[in-house]
């Protein structure tokens, strides 16, 4: 069973994932996967070395200054994407089919925006205040620009919430989402034994 898991920049989607790996469920990150194609000798680098000749430090990507460059550019960001998630979504597709357990679950901040959705049995989203995340980025030493530039990027949460299966709301402590997890995997587990 494929379930898609997505919010916004900062709504505790990594959070989330983690809680679903300790029941048992095998997660596959696409922010770890696109880092691993930012890493020189993977397949895509030598494409995006030489379009992003201004992000390079040495042989090496500056993720900082990529992450500048293509926040305050969409034309550049698009070009990014159309090298990165190609590999991305291949990445995936291996993983999957190296997965073990029976539920898999994929942590995708552009679930929506990819269309990445409809491979999905269900769709997840992880949705806290406003207040709340920008709180929690600023104390992850981003600045109001930055965090700006990464919301404005992705689409609104509400919308996908609206989207969502099942939405897990992170407003409030660590054992609260725990228990809403808790109540996703049982429910999707039930559901895959009934398919047996």
């Amino acid at each position: 069973m494929i379930v898609g898991l997505t919010g916004c920049f900062g709504s505790g989607k990594s959070t989330v994932a983690h809680l679903f790996e300790e029941l048992g469920a095998f997660v596959v990150s696409a922010d770890r996967l696109a880092h691993e194609a930012l890493e020189k000798g993977s397949e895509p680098f030598a494409k995006i070395k030489t379009q992003f000749k201004d992000a390079l430090d040495g042989q090496k990507l500056d993720r900082k200054k990529l992450a500048k460059i293509i926040f305050s550019d969409a034309e550049r960001r698009k070009d990014l994407e159309s090298l990165v998630h190609p590999y991305v979504f291949k990445r995936i597709a291996e993983e999957i089919a190296d997965a073990e357990e029976r539920m898999v679950v994929l942590e995708i901040p552009l679930l929506y925006e990819t269309g990445y959705d409809q491979y999905c049995f269900t769709n997840v989203v992880v949705t806290a205040p406003e207040k709340a995340i920008w709180a929690r980025l600023e104390e992850d030493g981003f600045t109001e620009k930055e965090i700006r530039a990464r919301l404005a990027a992705q689409m609104p949460l509400e919308e996908k919430a609206r989207r969502a299966h099942l939405v897990i709301d992170n407003s409030g402590s660590l054992a609260k989402t725990k228990e809403q997890v808790k109540k996703i995997w049982n429910k999707l587990d039930t559901a895959l034994k009934g398919a047996h």
